[in-house]
């Protein structure tokens, strides 16, 4: 899995969970569902790694290789609610077990690549 392929065209948001069940994911994929367009504005793709349950990166379910790739790639331990959110610049940014997508939202408008891109969106429209 070569995750190098987003560098400079995505942000990148890595779900870990135990289970679909796990009420830390239910409450984020609630939000992620309510907020389609905040996601896409900013570029947000999302990887929704879980132990039990199909693994998916959108549409597409992730093999057992990708699953344990990115689970040994950034740590994340068994039994674990992990929301890790990459850069443009494939930086980490962000690890919480706990956190809102207003949160995560908040901390990719404060990045300086992010601040432009508004900027240009309203020079744009103008």
């Amino acid at each position: 899995m070569d995750l190098n392929g987003y560098r400079w065209r995505n942000r990148l948001l890595m779900v870990f969970s135990p289970s679909k069940e796990d009420s830390n994911y239910q409450s984020l994929k609630k939000e992620m569902k309510a907020q389609r367009n905040g996601l896409r504005d900013r570029e947000l793709l999302v990887f929704e790694i879980l132990e039990k349950g199909e693994s998916r990166f959108g549409k597409t379910v992730l093999k057992k290789e990708a699953i344990d790739f990115l689970r040994q790639k950034f740590s994340a331990g068994q039994g674990w609610f992990l929301v890790i959110l990459l850069g443009k610049d494939g930086e980490e940014k962000m690890r919480r077990q706990k956190v809102s997508l207003t949160e995560i939202f908040g901390v990719i408008d404060g990045m300086p690549m992010r601040q432009r891109e508004m900027k240009e969106r309203v020079k744009n429209q103008q």
